[in-house]
């Protein structure tokens, strides 16, 4: 172990075992206290948020058990997709029972049958807020029940499970260093077959208005007038980047792209901090696949290729960004 993963270590794991155990601990003195609020304000947030941080301590905790006895045992590749697929599904089922969050998948979305049917899958999906990316997780471990490559952003070490499982699991954790990203992608992609899916958020981040200015404001700056012209009326996602898309697809041709839509777990669709838990929120998916043979072989085609599909997640976005369809059922 490298010297700079082991002090990282030293760093996060024993602060955040020890707040989650604290929360376990306190959680006979918070809880009422947060249903007295509850109460109080005539709202069940209050009550509701307090249980999911304990739930959700409990669950990394007992993940992070598992993994320690994954690793005492050097089990089989397998035995790791399955703990992917538990926690994706519990934390799932927690969003559900404990804040009222609801997943639906929009009618018109790809079955499963046809995923299966597929080469391997090179998923794109839409990254709005906090959270997005554990229902992105379940939609393909659960809903679609693929073998799950993903790409995530080196920060995402500082949380202990993903840190730790992250040397077993087939993820790519990408910095500053572009080259050594689109390596790692190349990598996963190349060993796509069917069954397997590959997952990518091409707008790097968390949607946001200021994110979506500096955006377009760097594609006029670099002279991507063509790519200003089409991505500049979307409202609702981030300019896609180019440079991993294009290396999953080069060393993934037999591949098909699913892309994945969502209306996001914030109001209208958009961005939430991430102190504000959604309760009683109704998330609507929509998924698209696009064929292997309608997905551009070379490079040049790309941008024009992605922009085009990204519009789509977009239109599709502004929809339902508003959510017209999103009605509470009961107050929060």
């Amino acid at each position: 172990m490298s010297a700079a993963r082991t002090a990282r270590r030293l760093l996060t794991i024993p602060p955040v075992l020890a707040l989650h155990v604290a929360f376990v601990v306190t959680a006979p003195l918070t809880l009422p206290v947060a249903a007295l609020a509850s109460i109080l304000l005539r709202s069940t947030r209050p009550l509701r948020s307090a249980v999911f941080v304990v739930a959700a301590a409990v669950l990394e905790l007992v993940a992070l058990a598992r993994i320690a006895q994954l690793r005492a045992r050097r089990a089989e590749p397998q035995a790791w997709e399955d703990l992917m697929t538990w926690v994706a599904a519990s934390g799932e089922a927690t969003l559900r029972h404990v804040l009222g969050v609801r997943t639906e998948i929009e009618p018109g979305s790809v079955p499963p049958a046809e995923v299966a049917a597929a080469d391997g899958v090179i998923v794109l999906a839409r990254h709005a807020g906090p959270g997005d990316t554990l229902l992105v997780a379940w939609l393909l471990l659960v809903h679609y029940r693929l073998r799950l490559r993903i790409v995530l952003k080196k920060l995402l070490r500082v949380v202990p499970a993903i840190d730790l499982a992250g040397e077993q699991l087939p993820f790519c954790f990408v910095g500053a260093r572009r080259a050594a990203a689109r390596d790692g992608i190349t990598t996963l992609a190349a060993r796509l077959g069917r069954g397997d899916a590959l997952l990518l958020f091409p707008e790097g981040a968390n949607f946001s208005h200021k994110r979506w200015a500096r955006g377009i404001e760097s594609l006029a700056q670099s002279g991507a007038f063509d790519r200003l012209r089409r991505l500049r009326r979307n409202q609702h996602t981030l300019p896609p980047r180019i440079g991993g898309v294009a290396a999953a697809v080069a060393a993934a041709p037999r591949a098909s792209v699913l892309l994945v839509a969502h209306s996001g777990l914030g109001p209208h669709g958009r961005a939430r901090p991430w102190w504000r838990l959604p309760v009683r929120h109704r998330v609507v998916v929509r998924t698209l696949l696009v064929p292997a043979d309608e997905v551009p072989g070379d490079a040049d085609s790309v941008p024009a290729w992605l922009d085009e599909m990204w519009t789509r997640v977009d239109t599709w976005v502004d929809s339902h960004g508003a959510l017209r369809a999103q009605v509470a059922s009961g107050p929060s």
